[in-house]
């Protein structure tokens, strides 16, 4: 499903908006869903931190990270993303990671595959990406220690590949 930029057109993926993202279209309008209802206005040039440029697979950083050794020090959260309502994440087999901030990935797969269970399914892809592989290591040593599960193993050429798992339910 796809959401279109109400000042350009432009299409986006509806995943981008789950977790009240906001995606940063090239027209320079910030798009969201509020309550059901999609919004968009023109920020300050500076990005704010949890706002989704189309073609980064992530909220966008407001600093560099910090050297090693160092501390991290919490960043301050927007209140116009923090007030905004959650969107449901489907459960239909397929969870796609490309909207989710990597730290929230220890705990979104194994409650995602739990909900699938709930549901029935027993065959879920989760798409993690090609990339640097590292996220496909992290979902795979999460999947080793999830009770539950059959197999796992990548998705054919036709599914994505090495970009995707797929994940076998015990019943």
């Amino acid at each position: 499903m796809a959401i279109e930029c109400p000042e350009c057109g432009r299409q986006y993926d509806v995943t981008l908006f789950q977790f009240g993202n906001a995606v940063d279209c090239d027209c320079g309008a910030v798009i969201r869903l509020e309550n059901g209802k999609l919004r968009s206005d023109f920020p300050s040039p500076v990005p704010k931190p949890g706002r989704i440029p189309h073609d980064r697979g992530g909220p966008i950083a407001e600093e560099e990270e910090p050297a090693c050794g160092e501390e991290e020090s919490e960043t301050p959260l927007d209140p116009e993303i923090v007030d905004m309502e959650p969107v449901e994440l489907p459960i239909d087999g397929t969870l796609d990671l490309h909207a989710f901030a990597p730290s929230d990935v220890k705990d979104l797969v194994p409650d995602y595959l739990d909900a699938c269970r709930e549901k029935g399914i027993r065959r879920v892809r989760i798409i993690h990406g090609k990339g640097t592989g590292e996220l496909m290591r992290t979902v795979h040593a999460i999947l080793k220690k999830c009770p539950g599960i059959e197999s796992f193993d990548l998705a054919d050429v036709w599914e994505g590949g090495s970009g995707a798992t797929i994940v076998r339910l015990n019943s």
